[in-house]
């Protein structure tokens, strides 16, 4: 909520800076009362309000978008296709080499687990017996 008071605050005092640009340039004549000038800036907020997501959105899509992609597609042909091809061949290898011991380290963990699984339910059983001991003794 804070954010939208600020932004409105900022619309609001940007448009009144660039309204009175407008009619110093223009030769229009400044508001004299207090209610002229709200008018004005009224006007100015609302015309702000429409038109700057086009005009956000008309920027983003011919100029900000652009130079990233240009970047991207630089990146991706003169720098990324090199490391790739330099350490490509090297991770294929590696990963065949760790491929084998991942497994055999599996099977040994598979193993391990099967025999201390009946210790560990004994163990969270034993637990539960405990706490549901102490519950009963806090309840009388």
């Amino acid at each position: 909520m804070q954010n939208i008071i600020k932004s409105i605050f900022v619309f609001f005092f940007l448009s009144l800076f660039l309204t009175s640009f407008c009619f110093a340039s223009n030769g229009v004549q400044v508001p004299e009362t207090f209610e002229e000038a709200r008018d004005v800036g009224e006007r100015a907020l609302e015309t702000t309000t429409e038109e700057l997501p086009e005009i956000l959105e008309r920027i983003w899509e011919e100029s900000v978008l652009p130079v990233w992609e240009s970047m991207y597609d630089w990146f991706s042909e003169n720098i990324w296709s090199k490391v790739k091809d330099f350490f490509g061949s090297r991770i294929e290898d590696e990963i065949e080499i760790r491929k084998e011991i991942v497994d055999q380290e599996f099977e040994m963990e598979k193993e391990e687990a099967k025999e201390e699984l009946p210790g560990i339910l004994d163990k969270i059983w034993k637990f539960i017996r405990d706490v549901a001991h102490k519950l009963k003794i806090l309840w009388k």
